[in-house]
């Protein structure tokens, strides 16, 4: 009792009184993801604009395209995922596209903006198996143009940077005759990104083929994100990344891997990467409490400090900006050896060592390395020409990425029963 007495006491003085212009003491990036998503619906005007008053230094922006070439904001090219749109008229536009999903999906590019525009977003619940729903406003908010979201981000003066998202980029070009990326270093242009002075630009892909294409075209900074969970990387793999890239997004998994929701060891994946100076963002830090690893003890904060001052990552990718800026600004960093128990970085192993053998989980197996296969695509094909047609066509398959089907674990209250007794024994 009395250690929980003081961890809790110390927490407290660590974030008590600070005001939004506290200093900030640590420079790790927050980046947004979806803009504020956990507290606004994801990629809205209201997310953008709550996650720029939270703090956020990089403010993401995932471009899809509308049948009709207008770039906009969504975080799925399938407007099923975060949009009413299979309730609606253009439900008869459902099918299936083997190169993008393997279900079905109703995609933005079968749908002008307007279409699109006049649909009501709706909310993302990346914990629903869990059974926990975000409360969030419903019809709140509206989808952005890329014009749009770059004239928001131009005169924000707390904004020191701006991440453009691009996905699907060889089956646009290939089989809906949309460059988008002609259209987005279009639009950065007019809205005078490639000028000296103006915010720093990230354009992230899954695909080394579009990152190339940006090299050859811009100078804006490249970051190949990692969508599958790695352990390592070998070096060859890492030499070619950085031959197209400056940074890399890799999961939480990638960095501390976790055996049912109990941390196991740290991977090399960090360390191998940063010594090849790319800087490392981590994805994605949310807020409920089953979102962490039972070794954070269901304390956002907790896992923030470990990620940051345990696994050295240079950016944290959140729906919940406000957390990790409060974070920076807390008044127990840079106290070195004299800093309180409460922001030491979590022993990763810790818990495991304390599971009875009969409550052991099963053991799994070590997540590979990336190795230069996953990584080298050929180059993307011209812009086809498309003749019109009234109807959706599934297109032949796109390039292979490095992407690989997620799954979200959950465990119920049950375990986080057995966890706690665990500790007592």
């Amino acid at each position: 009792m009395k250690a929980v007495t003081w961890c809790t006491i110390t927490a407290v003085s660590c974030f008590a009184h600070l005001g939004s212009n506290a200093m900030k003491k640590d420079k790790t990036l927050v980046i947004s993801k979806y803009g504020a998503s956990g507290d606004h619906l994801a990629c809205t005007n209201l997310a953008y604009n709550k996650a720029i008053s939270d703090g956020v230094d990089v403010l993401d922006c995932p471009v899809q395209m509308s049948k009709d070439g207008t770039p906009f904001f969504l975080n799925s090219i399938d407007l099923i995922e975060s949009t009413t749109v299979a309730q609606s008229s253009f439900s008869k536009f459902s099918m299936t596209i083997p190169e993008i999903k393997s279900s079905s999906g109703i995609f933005a590019f079968n749908l002008t903006w307007n279409d699109i525009n006049n649909l009501t977003p709706s909310i993302l619940n990346p914990f629903a198996k869990c059974r926990l729903f975000r409360n969030l406003p419903k019809n709140a908010g509206a989808l952005l143009t890329l014009s749009y979201f770059l004239s928001l981000t131009k005169n924000q003066t707390s904004l020191s940077d701006v991440a453009i998202i691009v996905e699907n980029a060889t089956y646009l070009v290939d089989k809906q005759g949309l460059s988008v990326i002609d259209v987005v270093i279009s639009a950065l242009s007019k809205a005078g990104y490639d000028k000296p002075g103006s915010q720093k630009v990230y354009i992230q892909s899954t695909n080394s083929s579009v990152l190339l294409k940006f090299k050859e075209k811009t100078s804006y900074e490249l970051v190949y994100k990692i969508d599958e969970t790695v352990g390592d990387a070998a070096n060859a793999t890492v030499e070619d990344i950085k031959s197209f890239a400056s940074s890399v997004v890799v999961n939480k998994d990638s960095v501390i891997p976790n055996n049912n929701q109990f941390l196991t060891t740290y991977t090399n994946i960090v360390p191998k990467l940063k010594i090849a100076n790319l800087l490392v963002f981590v994805e994605t830090f949310s807020s409920e409490f089953v979102s962490p690893a039972w070794d954070f003890f269901a304390d956002a904060t907790v896992e923030i400090n470990t990620y940051i001052e345990g696994a050295q990552i240079d950016g944290i990718i959140t729906n919940f900006p406000k957390i990790v800026d409060r974070y920076r600004r807390n008044k127990c960093l840079g106290l070195g050896d004299n800093k309180p128990t409460y922001m030491e970085p979590v022993q990763s192993g810790g818990i495991f060592g304390l599971i009875t053998k009969e409550l052991f989980p099963p053991v799994e197996a070590t997540f590979p390395p990336l190795i230069e296969s996953k990584v080298a695509e050929p180059p993307l094909p011209p812009v086809a020409k498309i003749a019109p047609t009234s109807s959706p066509n599934a297109g032949t398959k796109s390039p292979q990425g490095n992407s690989q089907p997620k799954v979200i674990v959950c465990f119920f209250l049950s375990t986080l029963a057995v966890f706690i007794a665990s500790l007592l024994l």
